[in-house]
């Protein structure tokens, strides 16, 4: 976890909400548009669906990805997206940070896919986490609004919780 700009004490995470608190000075903080370990390399001239900022060629836990650095979007191709989701599980895990989630349902806008320019289908994304998604099934990408790799992430997968109880009762 990041420390508090106001007073340096080490900040938690209020899931509820996904805003950092400060326990020593009171103080709240958001948490950042970029995940935590993104690595941004180069600009590309794919515009953001959101806000048309140039995406950056990055990588998350090794695997390749577009961010944008203004908004936090991700497009990221759905051959790596679930190693993407289960690296930032493993590797993550005790440093995750989250947005509140949005109110976003399919079909509220439409987005425009950064490499072929036809729209991306807004859906529920259908593992953990509650969120809305956008997907190119043209060009095998799916695009996530800032802090909804993390809601994926954080999320009790529905599987995993069916085992722990299973694995309780016995």
């Amino acid at each position: 976890m990041p420390d508090c700009r106001n007073c340096g004490a080490p900040l938690r995470i209020l899931r509820d909400t996904g805003i950092l608190v400060c326990d020593h000075c009171g103080s709240e903080h958001e948490a950042p548009p970029i995940p935590e370990g993104l690595e941004l390399l180069e600009a590309t001239s794919h515009a953001c669906p959101i806000c048309s900022t140039p995406l950056v060629q990055s990588r998350l836990h090794s695997q390749p990805l577009l961010c944008c650095p203004a908004c936090g979007g991700l497009l990221i191709s759905m051959n790596v997206f679930t190693t993407i989701i289960d690296a930032v599980r493993a590797y993550d895990v005790g440093t995750l940070r989250t947005t509140a989630p949005s109110r976003q349902k399919p079909g509220d806008r439409t987005l425009n896919c950064p490499s072929c320019g036809q729209p991306l289908v807004s859906h529920h994304y259908g593992g953990p986490g509650n969120v809305v998604i956008d997907t190119c099934s043209r060009c095998l990408v799916n695009w996530l609004d800032q802090g909804e790799l993390r809601r994926i992430a954080v999320a009790p997968d529905r599987q995993r919780s069916s085992l722990d109880v299973d694995s309780v009762d016995e």
